[in-house]
């Protein structure tokens, strides 16, 4: 999908800006848990919601069901991440990150419904809104100066995934979406 221009670039600054807000260096690593306490914004998991049915909490964190992961909603003036627990680190930093960028761009909530199986499905569903959170999430998570560090430093996919708490996919996803193994190798070339 094309972003709208300068979006990438505005991603990369806001990358910046927040670790430098949290007294982190470029290249560090972002949790969203720390990003989430930094803007106001509570994060649950599905189990620490009161009021859930036993029933209910078995299908919501059904791991093969794919029809949701986390979700956010307004409290009041408040916004609430709630997440589908999965036994990644990294892929529920993604997801919950994921949902702070949508807080960040100040994108509309969507509205959801629960079908007769329990799958999540939402009713606004804005593909454009949900490219630009993957790309600002990534960028959170992963930006240029950090994928420059983890190649400089010779970091193994498995350490640079352990220390920055991102899956390989979301990895291999933010070095091909920037180019920087491209940059780095045309770099050795001449």
């Amino acid at each position: 999908m094309p972003f709208r221009r300068g979006f990438k670039s505005q991603c990369e600054r806001r990358s910046v800006e927040f670790r430098r807000t949290l007294g982190l260096q470029q290249h560090a690593a972002l949790s969203a848990d720390r990003l989430a306490a930094e803007i106001d914004v509570t994060v649950w998991s599905v189990e620490d919601v009161e009021g859930v049915s036993t029933e209910a909490v078995r299908v919501l964190v059904d791991e093969a069901d794919p029809s949701w992961s986390a979700l956010t909603m307004r409290v009041g003036p408040y916004h609430l991440i709630v997440y589908k627990p999965v036994s990644s680190v990294g892929r529920r930093n993604s997801v919950v990150m994921h949902e702070l960028a949508h807080i960040i761009l100040g994108h509309e909530l969507a509205s959801a419904c629960i079908l007769e199986d329990g799958s999540l499905v939402p009713g606004n569903f804005d593909q454009d809104q949900e490219d630009e959170a993957d790309w600002l999430a990534g960028t959170l998570l992963l930006p240029r100066p950090t994928l420059m560090s983890i190649r400089q430093r010779g970091l193994s996919d498995d350490a640079a995934c352990r220390e920055h708490l991102v899956s390989l996919d979301m990895l291999q996803w933010r070095f091909r979406m920037t180019g920087v193994d491209y940059q780095l190798a045309r770099r050795r070339v001449y």
